[in-house]
Formats: structure tokens, C-alpha cells, sequence
């Protein structure tokens, strides 16, 4: 690991200190496509994999008055297209991996599942365009970064808009939208990587006229993948038209397709050391002795008829009405439809008596459809002499969700032969859940002086919730079904202050709430608790020198979450009682000369479990710590631009994540790794960019994220990988 580090300290130091330096300049623009064909022309960026922090623009998730970043009382994290791009990111996940504290793991039982400030799984709430489709574990699913304008990450309990506040924060994928010009812009990405990885992507955004534009953007990935049998693909279109009628009255209406079918990949099953032919060290350590075999790495233990594969449909209509410069209303109307399926041997159990490995089976289908409006209004006046920013929101939804599983008998195989097989029969058990959500919002955003601003917040929310569960033969199981009326309330307060214009510092208090397990979805009768009690106290710090060539924020929090139930099987939750996270966040942005930018980010997390004592295997985890939690997760990039006086980028990152545990009893480790990624691109200018990305440069092997249902297997992370791409706009 030593070595690895020493040499991207010493590639950083050569490039900064002996390249010569060519002036040009950098747009502040966050998306280059609402650009005329004019302007992109006369645009040059340096160091556009750099991530700039963006505290002079203004972010669109949790932001009703429109502040700037900089005034927002939050820890706040964007990251644009120009720089996912830039640095090669094509997937949401990777995405965020490269923001402030934040972990991930592409199980193909929760795709695109996410760790931030000690807490994660569905206490991370997902949006797509600001609206969330339910618990991420049910409803995720990975997603391309070619047809969003940008990612951004709020951390904690901080908004109001999006449901019952969650302990983690919120994750937004905000789509490409038209932009209103006289002409078309055009764009168009293809890549080719390792594995027979393959994606393209084409965009574009045609002005019908001066009042009118669309804009349609579809992408396909499609791979082999590094273990046997393995292939996945992926389709997504987004469409959108936006007509405005006069200056105070537009509509955009949207669509967002995607089919996916996701690596078959549970995992590589721990076995004893004197069983394995090839151990491997370095990735995962266990108190029982048990490690992973490199004779077993790249073999697949699913069965033949495996599925794990989804198709969904966005369609939403936004209308926007400012009759004046002082107030505006919002009406988002939308609908969302969803079939997912499941059908696997997901859990490999070794069997030490007959040196097999036994197979589960477990299937489930998804059905599922949510309608919903959100209602917002926007009044800005002066209490007294002070400006002042009113929000009210109407935010209703409802949910129609039909969940059909089973458990077929399962069988064992040959750890070094795996015979594939078939999934069995479907006998299913089926429980449909419907849920009614009504809730009024209200913030407001005071400006006592010209640098003091105060915030306060609340949401009243009515949850109406109603769990059937029927039996295999479809008899209706009484004790197992119920229906409850749910009530919470959330709060924020918060504060800034800018001591100059460039520096500002905040303090936040707010409240949340989680369902039982996190996952309203899956409670039953016997989980009829009343909702999680979440508050986090915030304070921090962001800077931009005047210049704008360096960028700081900085976040120290404390989260409690008391008297929640965590959910521990498919179908059972046990009472944890607390759960309590401390922290700090510090993320720099640098442009040290006109061609070279440095800049990463760095978090460090103390997370706890109060009491906690699992019922299902009496298993005492009070004082653990949280699976896939790390002490420390840290990030670095560097960009060159020019160097030689050629049109070439050249740029590296670097990833550490420290240990974490992969489960309750924390006797199973996930070891530190070190994650070095290349890239070096030929741009002669903005439109076009051909780039030769290497990802896991030294081959690290390491596991990524661990799946708390399956304890007895770890899935390994990518090897190294090489990836030509192309990407041109006119």
C-alpha cells in the first residue's frame, strides 16, 4: 500500500512542480449544454476533474429560499456532469463515492445502497428529480450519470421537503432538462472497457422556438462482468418538453425510462484457512479463522435461470406561475411504475461436515406504482425592515405495492465446480401494502441583518398505512396484517452568519423520523412500533478565497437515533434501542497554478449501537459498531492541464476507506484499501474529449461493502480495469 501511495504523491509532485504553466480561463457554469454552440466554443476549463465545490451556485434539493451555498445552513455536496465526465464516473454510485463521507455497495439485493455520517441502508433517502419512490433497499437501482445534470448529497436531518427526515441525509439525481435557445445542441458519449464493458450515449436539446425546447437523452451499458456468468445491461431514456407561455407561466412535462438486468454476483463464501487452496490476505479477517479463497474468486454459485432485473417509468408535469418577482407557486404532478424481480440462490453457506456449499433459494417480484403531487409556494416580503422567504408545501402521495415472495428448498455444491442448476418452483406468498401520505410544510428564511439569516422549519405529516399478508395457498393471515395512521413531525432550526462575503459559518439543530427497520414496506403486525425519534445538532464553516481559487467547507455533527427497530432478516426486526454518531467532514477545492488543481475531501465518523440484543440469535452487539461504517473515508484528485503545451489532461484520484465491520456481533472485518484511479485525455477543446481511464490502477483487492443478510460471504470489488471512451457535443 506504501508503494501505491508514494507513487501518486510522486506523479502529483512531477506534474506540479516541472510542467509548464499555459493561462486560460474557467467557466462558472454548472452545465455547459445550456450554452450556445457560439459560446462552448470560446470555453476552456483547467482541471475539470477537480471537483469545485460550487458554494456560488445555488443548489436545487432542500433549497426552497434559493440560497446560495454558501448561505446554506447545511453540508451540502454537489458534483456536476463536467466533472463525472472528467473523471470517468458513470454511475450514480461512483458518483457520490466521491463526495464527503460517503460509502457503497452494488449488492444485487439492495443495488446502489449508501453509507453516510454512521448510518445507511434506507436511512439514506434516494430522489430522482426530488422525489423519492420509497425505501432505497426496495427501490434503488443503479443508475447512469450520461442523463443527469448533476448529483447532490445533503448530510443528515437537514430538509424538510422529502418525507420524514432520515439519520443519513439525501441523495438527488437531478436529469437533464431543455434549455430554451434558437438552436440544437447535440452530444454523444461511447466507451469501451475491460470485460467486454461497453456504453453509449446520445443528447440532444433542440429550441422548437423562443418559447419552446426539448430534450431527449438515452444511454446503454451493457458488460460481461469480471465473475463467471455475470452479464448485465442497462437502458435509460429521459424525455422532457418545456413551453413557456408568457413570462410568468411555464410547464415542463418529463419522462424517465429504464430496464436494467443486474449482475447475478452475491458474493464469495468464507471458508476455513486449512480448506482454502489459495487464501487471500489483506481483504477480509475473522475471528473464527474463516478467509476467502483465491481459487474461488471469480466462480459463480447462482443458479442457471437467475434473475434480478427491473423496469420503471417516470411521467411527471411541472408547472411553474410567478406572476410577480415576489411570489411563485410550484404544482409537480407525477406518477411512477415499477416491476422488479428476484430470483436467486443468493446465500452460500460452506458445510464443514461434507466440504459443500449450501444454496438458499429466495424469490421475490415487485409491483409497484406511486402517485403524488407536491404544491409549493414561494412569498418573499420584509417583516418589519428585514427580508424575509415564507414556504408553504402540500406534499401528497400515495402507494400501491404489491410484494410477492418465496423460499423454495435449496441445495449444495462443489465450491471449485459449482454446477449451476435451476431455481425451483414459485410457490409464493403475497403481501400487498398500501400507504397514504399527506403532509404541510412550512419554512421560513429570515435575513435579520445583511449577514445573519435564520431558519426554521417544520413538517406534519399523516402516514396511513395498511399491511395484508397472505399465505402460500392465498388464505389471508390475520395476525400478520394491520393498519395504523402514522403521525410524525419534524423540525429544523438554523443559522448563518457571514463573517465576510466569502466566509460564512452555521449551526443547525433538526429532527427526523424513521419507520420500523427504516422500511415501512415490510412491517407487520407484530412490528406495529411507532416511528424512530432522530435529532442531530450541525455546525460548520465554508470559504472561497477571493480570488476563487481555493474552496473549504467544513461540518461537525451529532446524531442520536433512539427507539428504532432495526430490521436484522427478510421478514423480522429486532429493538436496538439507540444509536449515536459523531463526526467531522472537511472537503478543499485548490486551482495552485492556471493549469493545475488539487483538491479532496476527508471524513471521519464514531458511530455506536446503544443496546441492542438480536432476538432471532440472541446475538449482543450493545456498544458495536454499525456494519459498514468506517472510521475514515478520504479522497484525492489532481489535474494537469497541458502539459508540454499539448491539448491533454492528465489526472489521478486517490481512495481510502478505513476498516469497517461487515456485521452485528462485529467479529467479521472488511480491511482499509486503497483505490488508485488514472485517466489522461486528449481535448483540443470544450466539444470533443478522448480519454484512455484505468480504474483500481495497482489492482487492489478489496470488498466494497458488505450485505448484512449474508453474513458468510463477501463480495469482492472490481479488479483493474481499462476503459477508452469518446464524448463530443456541437
Amino acid at each position: 500500500m506504501l508503494n501505491n501511495r508514494r507513487v501518486v504523491l510522486l506523479i502529483g509532485y512531477v506534474y506540479f512542480c516541472h510542467f509548464p504553466v499555459i493561462a486560460h480561463s474557467a467557466p462558472e457554469d454548472d452545465d455547459l449544454m445550456n450554452y450556445t454552440l457560439e459560446q462552448l466554443l470560446h470555453v476552456r476549463v483547467t482541471g475539470a476533474a477537480v471537483r469545485e465545490l460550487g458554494l456560488k451556485q445555488t443548489p436545487q434539493t432542500g433549497n426552497p429560499a434559493q440560497l446560495k451555498l454558501l448561505d446554506l445552513p447545511m453540508s451540502v455536496d454537489i458534483i456536476d456532469s463536467q466533472t463525472t465526465r472528467a473523471r470517468g464516473l458513470k454511475s450514480v454510485t461512483e458518483a457520490a463515492e466521491n463526495l464527503v463521507g460517503v460509502i457503497s455497495g452494488e449488492s444485487p439485493a439492495e443495488p446502489s445502497s449508501f453509507s453516510m455520517r454512521g448510518f445507511s441502508r434506507d436511512s439514506v433517502i434516494i430522489l430522482r428529480d426530488g422525489i423519492r419512490t420509497g425505501p432505497a433497499s426496495m427501490t434503488m437501482r443503479p443508475q447512469n450519470t450520461f442523463n443527469l445534470k448533476q448529483v447532490e448529497v445533503i448530510k443528515g436531518p437537514s430538509t424538510l421537503n422529502y418525507g420524514s427526515a432520515t439519520a443519513s441525509g439525501v441523495i438527488n439525481m437531478i436529469t437533464k432538462k431543455p434549455v430554451i435557445n434558437d438552436g440544437t445542441t447535440v452530444e454523444f458519449f461511447g466507451s469501451n472497457a475491460t470485460f467486454s464493458t461497453s456504453e453509449w450515449g446520445f443528447g440532444v436539446n433542440s429550441g422548437i422556438s423562443n418559447s419552446s425546447a426539448i430534450r431527449i437523452d438515452l444511454n446503454q451499458s451493457l458488460s460481461n462482468g469480471w465473475v463467471d456468468d455475470t452479464e448485465s445491461s442497462s437502458i435509460n431514456l429521459t424525455a422532457s418538453a418545456l413551453k413557456q407561455f408568457n413570462n410568468d407561466l411555464t410547464m415542463e412535462l418529463s419522462f424517465d425510462y429504464l430496464k436494467d438486468d443486474l449482475p447475478a454476483y452475491w458474493g464469495t463464501p468464507l471458508v476455513p484457512a486449512s480448506f482454502a487452496r489459495s487464501p487471500l490476505s489483506g481483504i477480509v479477517t475473522t475471528d473464527d479463522g474463516r478467509v476467502l479463497d483465491d481459487a474461488m474468486r471469480i466462480n459463480n454459485y447462482n443458479v442457471d435461470d437467475q434473475s434480478s432485473e427491473s423496469e420503471h417509468l417516470w411521467s411527471r408535469l411541472m408547472t411553474r406561475w410567478a406572476p410577480s418577482k415576489d411570489f411563485e407557486l410550484k404544482l409537480n404532478l407525477y406518477h411512477f411504475h415499477a416491476s422488479r424481480a428476484w430470483k436467486n440462490a443468493e446465500s452460500y453457506v460452506f458445510n464443514e461436515t461434507t466440504e459443500l456449499l449450501d444454496r438458499d433459494r429466495f424469490f421475490v417480484f415487485h409491483h409497484h406504482d406511486l402517485y403524488g403531487f407536491q404544491l409549493d409556494g414561494h412569498w418573499q416580503s420584509t417583516l418589519g425592515d428585514m427580508p424575509n422567504h415564507l414556504h408553504l408545501g402540500i406534499d401528497y402521495n400515495k402507494t400501491d405495492f404489491v410484494r410477492d415472495r418465496g423460499f423454495p428448498d435449496g441445495d449444495s455444491v462443489d465450491p471449485f465446480n459449482p454446477s449451476a442448476g435451476l431455481f425451483g418452483p414459485l410457490d409464493k406468498r403475497s403481501s400487498p401494502t398500501k400507504i397514504d401520505v399527506k403532509a404541510l410544510i412550512l419554512q421560513n428564511s429570515l435575513s435579520l441583518t445583511e449577514r445573519w439569516r435564520l431558519d426554521l422549519g417544520v413538517r406534519d405529516e399523516s402516514i396511513q398505512l395498511t399491511r395484508d399478508n397472505f399465505d402460500v395457498d392465498g388464505s389471508f393471515i390475520t395476525e400478520d396484517s394491520f393498519a395504523r395512521t402514522f403521525k410524525p413531525t419534524s423540525y429544523r432550526l438554523a443559522s448563518s452568519y457571514k463573517l465576510q462575503d466569502n466566509l460564512s459559518v452555521y449551526a443547525q439543530w433538526s429532527t427526523g423520523h424513521d419507520p420500523v427497520g427504516s422500511n415501512i414496506l415490510l412491517v407487520n403486525a407484530n412490528e406495529n412500533f411507532d416511528f424512530t425519534d432522530i435529532r442531530q445538532y450541525e455546525v460548520g464553516l465554508k470559504y472561497f478565497s477571493p480570488d476563487g481559487k481555493i474552496e473549504l467547507t467544513t461540518a461537525l455533527y451529532d446524531i442520536q437515533r433512539s427507539d428504532f427497530l432495526l430490521l436484522v432478516t427478510h421478514d423480522t426486526v429486532g429493538n436496538s434501542g439507540q444509536q449515536d454518531s459523531q463526526g467531522i467532514e472537511l472537503a478543499v477545492s485548490s486551482q495552485l497554478t492556471d493549469n493545475f488543481r488539487l483538491g479532496g475531501n476527508i471524513a471521519y465518523t464514531d458511530a455506536k449501537y446503544g443496546e441492542f440484543v438480536d432476538p432471532d440469535f440472541g446475538i449482543d452487539a450493545t456498544n458495536n459498531t454499525p456494519p459498514n461504517v468506517p472510521d475514515i473515508v478520504a479522497n484525492l484528485w489532481f489535474s494537469h492541464n497541458n502539459p508540454w503545451q499539448l491539448p491533454v489532461e492528465v489526472g489521478a484520484g486517490l481512495r481510502y476507506v478505513s476498516d469497517r465491520f461487515s456485521n452485528f456481533q462485529n467479529t467479521v472485518t472488511f480491511r482499509e484499501y486503497y483505490l488508485t484511479n488514472f485517466f489522461v485525455a486528449y481535448q483540443k477543446d470544450k466539444d470533443t474529449r478522448i480519454a484512455l481511464n484505468v480504474r483500481n490502477l495497482f489492482d487492489e483487492r478489496y470488498a466494497p461493502w458488505a450485505d448484512i443478510f449474508y453474513p458468510n460471504q463477501v463480495a469482492i470489488g472490481a479488479p483493474r480495469t481499462l476503459e477508452v471512451s469518446f464524448h463530443t457535443k456541437f
